[in-house]
């Protein structure tokens, strides 16, 4: 089940999910059923989340769908609810892993910018630490990264903050004032704005008829 996780395969993740629950049984941790369910819930988002992380899926984003699921699972009244949170979860990190591997392949300066931008989409990326990283001049990283990735290095990182927001709306409980902070946009409306540019809708539309 989590190497169908880490392959980005859902299908195949909710597939061995079933034939666990079929072929399987957990240890009793709890007398009372629900916390049993709920307990294992940890257990299971804990392994999926680092399985999502070993494939690449950010670890901000896998943290925060980790932390709403658990919490969500919290809140469930009967067995039944958690077992559908689990087949929802397994789906969509694996989906998660899949939007991580259709990345195509691109020059080492580059993609060493872009992993440093996955993996600081919460904080505030200048161009003169990625030209840095990177180890090229500043106008030579710029052009090298338009030429490779079509965007500019800041429109790129734009983009990153921008879908790491969409995914968080889908998956997780945070407000749109709490991903607008976490993701270190200036203030809430200006990450309406740049949302709304973007995708053509705002952060609550967005969740409201994607969900």
């Amino acid at each position: 089940m989590l190497e169908a996780v880490r392959m980005g395969d859902a299908d195949l993740a909710e597939e061995r999910l079933r034939l666990m629950g079929t072929t399987g049984k957990a240890g009793t941790l709890s007398q009372n059923p629900l916390r049993q369910a709920q307990i294992i819930m940890i257990s299971f988002t804990t392994q999926v989340t680092r399985a999502a992380m070993d494939a690449g899926v950010p670890e901000n984003l896998a943290y925060a769908m980790s932390d709403s699921y658990i919490q969500t699972s919290e809140s469930c009244t009967c067995v039944e609810q958690i077992q559908k949170l689990q087949t929802r979860a397994i789906r969509d990190f694996a989906n998660a892993v899949k939007h991580r591997k259709l990345s195509p392949a691109f020059s080492r300066s580059v993609r060493k910018a872009i992993n440093y931008i996955q993996s600081h989409v919460q904080d505030k990326i200048t161009l003169k630490e990625l030209g840095e990283l990177s180890g090229l001049s500043t106008g030579r990283f710029s052009h090298l990264f338009r030429e490779e990735t079509g965007l500019s290095p800041m429109a790129y990182v734009r983009q990153e903050k921008i879908d790491t927001a969409k995914n968080m709306l889908l998956y997780t409980d945070y407000s749109v004032s709490e991903i607008s902070t976490i993701l270190c946009f200036s203030s809430e409306s200006h990450f309406i704005k740049i949302f709304r540019q973007t995708t053509g809708l705002s952060p609550g539309k967005y969740r409201h008829t994607s969900a």
